[in-house]
Formats: C-alpha cells, structure tokens, sequence
C-alpha cells in the first residue's frame, strides 16, 4: 500500500496525508458497520482504484455489462482479479442433465449479446466505445 501510496503522490503531486484525507478514504475509515479486516481490505480497494485508474475503469465496465447480460442466477461470469489474462470466466451449476442443457442454452443465447463482445474487447485493452468486433 505504501508503494501504491508513493506512487500516487507522485503523479498527482499531492502529498499521501492528502490521499489517506480525501473523502472516500476518510468514509471507510470511520465507517462504524466495517470490522477493522474490512475497513484495510476496502481502503487497500479505493487505494488500487486510485493508482490503476484506468484498470478500475475497465473493471467498471464489464461489471456493468455482466449485469446488463441478465444472466440466470446458476450462471456466473467473471474475472480474474486485476483482468489477469484477458479471460472470461463461466461457472454454472446444474442438478440434472435437463437443467445443464437449459443452462447451456441459455448461455448459447448470451453469447450472442453484443455485451458479451464488448467485454472481450474490454479485456483485450480496447476503449468500451470502441467496436470489439
């Protein structure tokens, strides 16, 4: 955290009393609902959003358009933290072969959703208004 701190300060040529200050960090710091795990893993969060602003952005908006996709609650998309690899990750679960293939149907049917190329183009680094086909 220090590092990213440092680094922050830096770029932005502010000092790190003026970052660990700022609004957002002084919320979580004396939100009375977070556990003190909590409250360090939600600063460390809004620290990294802050240095790696345009990863944060990115993140940002595939989130959004996982959530625009609808997706049937025994689907999952995500991830990997950082956008490590530039892969997409399906999980589903199903409790018979008659659920697993209306699960994949409706998966076949996702795919089709130009939500779905826009977040690969996301994770291969292209702008979100950019056309990703």
């Amino acid at each position: 955290m220090m590092d990213w701190l440092e680094e922050i300060a830096l770029r932005d040529h502010v000092g790190i009393g003026d970052i660990l200050g700022a609004e957002k960090i002084e919320a979580l710091k004396t939100d009375p609902r977070l556990g003190r795990a909590d409250r360090l893993k939600q600063i460390k969060e809004q620290l990294r959003r802050l240095r790696y602003p345009r990863l944060a952005a990115a993140e940002e908006e595939i989130r959004k358009r996982v959530q625009s996709l609808k997706l049937h609650p025994q689907i999952r998309l995500t991830v990997p933290p950082g956008l490590e690899g530039g892969r997409l990750q399906v999980e589903f679960s199903a409790t018979s072969a008659t659920e697993l293939r209306a699960l994949a149907g409706k998966l076949c049917e996702t795919v089709a959703s130009p939500s779905v190329a826009e977040i690969f183009g996301l994770l291969s680094g292209r702008p979100a208004d950019e056309n990703p086909e």
